[in-house]
């Protein structure tokens, strides 16, 4: 029989709501905790103790006596035995350590529970029971640790062989040291034998461990280093350069540590089972919302931490190869630009190009190769040594990318967006046949505005608080808390402040521009423009609603940041050149070698095929009811050819008198 180390404590606490609930209690409350008889359950026992103090309940404590109670069967009779004496003195809740035979133990939970008393599972969880929570260390978890603690210690791989294997612990470590065996980057670890797991002859472990190559020895459980010869064998080992990592942290395996005889520790934190256990069953009894189910214990790493350690490869997440992106992208839009630029110096006298404007193409093709110029400063990396960097180059960079990306759009935007305007205000002006030019002068009005806005915003911005080129740390350390990874940005403490005015500008004039469009939508013709503008036009807003949010997520991800903002502006720059320029060219081949009467004949035909409706026309204002210095006004040439280029909406007969699409208004004439 075994000889029971009782432990009381009376109502002593310093927590005076539950000294309150203790007076009100007809009976003061008594647990028991029945533990192993290891050096292990030592520290869960002082954790017990010690919370049952602060709690001021009156607590038992048995270890179990392996002397008086030997063997497997012996430790399940010593749990059955105490059950049967706490049952009868009917105490509050048990704390219950599980025995080897899990059908017994099974047996004595369900009668400790089937007698009204909670019971509280550590150590080893008796499943198949309605016992309040296991609290113990996830042992998946454990065996992970131990892997992670390996390629701490070990970070260049090799073999490894796991002595007395464990549950779930097991299973962890092979899941987490075998994780990056596939991948070229990382360490690969594979296991050196695969031992029988019952068998606990260790020394003939270690021998065939040593013959199969083993870099690491893996202990997952305690026993191995309680042997009297652990020493020789561990000094045997670091002579052969073999790791050993090993499970707990008891006070001798520290000093185990301190001596070289094993390399890392991955300790379980036992005191803190103890005092969960009596908290869940204390919150039990007085009817708290106690937790439930599964209740997972912190683990500490001890490791031995080397003079020297393992070389550090940073990520700086450069930019790399990819720059040749952004070069080949500058080069084809600057080739494509010096193409349409020749085309239109070579045809500016043609029908086609006069109709269009050159000063306007000219205005597109700058602005899209003042655009295209920011792919340079974007291709710019630091190599990871941004001390290389004095404080003016580091604006000078980050802040190029703005102006040239701003000053770009309003050139050609600016061109396009004056283009449309100008269309409807010839078209729908409310005196049809009033002489009416609009001058470059006059289109220009809105470039100045929209341009002389956004220097404002971008020269306030620099001189007060400019983008500068910086680099950062990127979250996580490695096994020693060494940095990683770290990314290069351009960044401004006020961005926000200067970028949000810059929107607000580009994107009212975007909107703005994108009703004109839509108002020109029904003037047709072969040389009409709006179409083409509008789509222009429409690729500039759906540019700004869907890749600026994409920016903003990846901002911290320098080379997927540089992919996406390079892609952006190549296919927008393209777009452009395309859309403007593209139709202009088709046309002009189809006219090339007619003279300018053939051309405004073949013009003339093309305008007819289109009626009134289809740009706007109202057939009911008639030249009658205008006055006569009106209907004798005479168009110049540069608006004629604008109207009938341009628009399609009125045509010019043989003898230039003007005269309009409607079949009315051709009868009148008549």
């Amino acid at each position: 029989m075994a000889t029971a180390i009782k432990r009381s404590y009376g109502q002593q606490t310093t927590d005076s709501d539950v000294t309150a609930s203790a007076q009100q209690s007809s009976k003061p409350l008594k647990f028991g905790m029945i533990s192993g008889g290891s050096s292990f359950f030592i520290p869960i026992g002082e954790g017990w103790m010690t919370a049952c103090e602060k709690l001021g309940v009156e607590c038992y404590y048995e270890a179990h006596n392996a002397t008086l109670w030997p063997e497997q069967e012996g430790e399940c009779a010593f749990r059955s035995y105490l059950a049967d004496q706490w049952i009868a003195e009917k105490v509050d809740g048990i704390a219950f350590k599980g025995c080897g035979n899990w059908s017994i133990m099974t047996d004595v939970v369900n009668k400790i529970i089937d007698n009204g008393i909670p019971v509280v599972t550590f150590d080893h969880d008796v499943e198949n029971t309605t016992r309040t929570a296991y609290i113990g260390t996830d042992q998946v978890f454990l065996g992970q640790t131990q892997a992670r603690l390996l390629r701490q210690l070990r970070p260049e791989g090799g073999k490894y062989a796991i002595i007395c294997r464990k549950d779930g612990r097991y299973e962890g470590f092979i899941q987490e040291i075998s994780r990056y065996n596939n991948n070229k980057d990382k360490a690969s670890w594979y296991e050196a034998f695969e031992f029988d797991r019952d068998d606990q002859n260790y020394t003939l472990e270690y021998e065939i461990g040593l013959e199969y190559g083993a870099d690491v020895f893996i202990f997952q459980c305690q026993t191995p280093m309680k042997d009297e010869n652990w020493t020789y064998f561990a000094a045997d080992m670091r002579a052969r350069n073999v790791t050993l990592i090993g499970v707990d942290g008891s006070d001798w395996q520290i000093d185990y540590l301190n001596k070289r005889s094993v390399d890392g520790l991955i300790g379980q934190l036992p005191f803190e089972i103890g005092s969960k256990s009596i908290q869940v069953l204390y919150d039990t009894a007085m009817k708290r919302k106690a937790q439930q189910g599964i209740m997972s214990t912190n683990l500490v790493s001890y490791n031995l931490i080397p003079a020297d350690l393992p070389p550090l490869n940073v990520d700086d997440n450069l930019i790399g190869n990819l720059v040749y992106i952004g070069y080949t992208c500058f080069v084809v839009i600057a080739f494509m630009v010096l193409v349409c630029v020749v085309w239109t110096i070579q045809h500016r006298k043609d029908l086609v190009v006069r109709a269009a404007q050159p000063f306007f193409l000219f205005m597109v093709a700058g602005g899209v190769l003042i655009l295209a110029c920011a792919l340079i400063p974007l291709t710019f990396d630091d190599n990871g040594e941004p001390d290389s960097l004095t404080s003016r180059q580091a604006v000078t960079i980050c802040m190029s990318v703005p102006w040239l990306v701003f000053t770009g759009f309003t050139v050609a935007f600016s061109a396009l967006f004056s283009k449309t305007w100008r269309i409807n205000r010839l078209f729908f002006s409310k005196v049809r046949m009033a002489r009416m030019q609009v001058t470059e002068k006059d289109v220009l009005a809105p470039f100045v505005v929209l341009l002389t806005s956004n220097m404002i915003v971008l020269i306030c911005w620099t001189a007060i608080d400019p983008l500068t080129y910086t680099r950062h740390e990127n979250e996580g350390l490695d096994y020693w808390n060494r940095v990683i990874s770290t990314y290069g940005v351009c960044k401004s403490d006020s961005a926000l402040a200067f970028l949000s005015p810059l929107a607000v500008i580009n994107l009212g004039v975007v909107a703005i521009a994108c009703w004109q469009a839509y108002q020109a939508r029904a003037i047709k013709s072969e040389f009409a423009e709006a179409k083409y503008i509008a789509l222009a036009v429409f690729s500039l807003f759906q540019a700004f609603f869907t890749g600026v949010p994409v920016l903003i997520v990846v901002r911290n991800m320098p080379e997927a940041y540089y992919i996406l903002l390079t892609m952006m502006i190549f296919i927008l720059c393209m777009a452009l050149l395309l859309l403007i320029f593209l139709p202009k060219i088709f046309i002009q081949k189809k006219y090339a070698g007619l003279s300018e009467e053939e051309q405004r004949k073949m013009l003339h035909d093309t305008i007819r095929k289109h009626g009134s409706s289809d740009f706007g026309y109202h057939p009911q204002r008639r030249h009658a009811q205008q006055p006569s210095s009106v209907r004798n006004a005479q168009p110049s040439d540069e608006t004629k050819e604008t109207i009938a280029g341009e628009m399609g909406s009125d045509r010019y007969d043989e003898k230039d008198k003007f005269v309009h699409n409607s079949p009315i208004e051709r009868r009148n004439s008549i």
